[in-house]
């Protein structure tokens, strides 16, 4: 049996007008007269009834619809399974959004390419939160992670905890400032010099663009996602910044000797955003890298 038959007779049972199926099908009326023709023999059952008011379906017609309609439906299913299993060798590239480098990505990767084959993390960071939500409504980004406290309008796949902890350059006067409230306040909640409020108002954004602060006084001199040009700006200006601990394993080697790193009890909740659309052989993908990134 010829599919396409089935599909024809389908278009004309919906239309019952010859002249609309034909257009629809991009056939011509006698083209599509022969594909019913020989739909009918191979069943030996007339579909239609075409008269002076119109043409109708016949009541084996109308049976035959249903039918055709369920095969049609495992049929594109069963295609779609073909076209998905013959892209088992193709690399699958899946594109990430991050406000922060995560070195630990790439055991990610390993892990979805261990488990599924042929995939490629392609990772975007340094993006700010908007720029992240414009690329995953643009279908430019299958999946982002981003600050809770900056997404209230998203819904999150998966939600997870990231400690933060503060970088100083070794040895700065500023390091026993801080340790002397941290010990003050218990928990280290709140830094050298800084109101409690001013403070949590930073924190649900400290990972959307990380603040680089200078001085007693926390004079704040930039925000930047360069991991680079936070290392430069704390080692040559004595500064210091709040940053998750995740991304101390980013921090190029060479710096690490100048640099002091100091725990917090510091806490802020990250989300892991679907884009609206992911194709289909993608979806396995997501949902695996959504589970191991909140579980890193």
């Amino acid at each position: 049996m010829d599919i396409r038959n089935l599909e024809a007779f389908i278009v004309l049972a919906e239309t019952l007008n010859y002249h609309k199926a034909s257009e629809r099908l991009y056939l011509s009326q006698p083209a599509l007269t022969k594909k019913i023709h020989g739909l009918e023999d191979i069943l030996g059952a007339s579909l239609f009834i075409r008269g002076p008011n119109g043409t109708r379906l016949t009541d084996f017609g109308h049976k035959t619809l249903e039918n055709a309609r369920k095969f049609l439906s495992h049929y594109e299913q069963f295609k779609s399974r073909v076209h998905f299993d013959s892209k088992e060798d193709i690399i699958r590239h899946l594109y990430v959004g991050s406000c922060f480098p995560i070195h630990n990505y790439s055991q990610i990767e390993k892990q979805i390419a261990d488990k599924k084959g042929n995939v490629v993390l392609a990772l975007m960071t340094g993006l700010s939160v908007e720029q992240q939500i414009s690329l995953l409504n643009a279908g430019m980004l299958h999946v982002a992670v981003m600050p809770l406290a900056a997404i209230t309008q998203l819904e999150p796949k998966k939600i997870f905890t990231e400690k933060l902890v503060y970088i100083f350059k070794r040895r700065s006067h500023l390091i026993p400032k801080f340790r002397a409230e941290k010990s003050r306040f218990g928990n280290g909640n709140v830094p050298v010099y800084s109101s409690e409020k001013k403070d949590i108002v930073e924190l649900t954004d400290c990972l959307n663009v990380f603040p680089i602060y200078t001085g007693d006084s926390k004079h704040l001199l930039l925000k930047t996602n360069d991991i680079m040009l936070i290392m430069e700006m704390i080692t040559k200006n004595s500064a210091y910044t709040c940053v998750p601990q995740r991304i101390i394993s980013s921090i190029p080697e060479y710096y690490m000797d100048l640099l002091e790193i100091v725990e917090t009890d510091k806490k802020i909740e990250l989300g892991v955003i679907w884009g609206k659309s992911i194709d289909d052989h993608l979806i396995d993908d997501v949902e695996s890298f959504s589970a191991l990134v909140a579980n890193l």
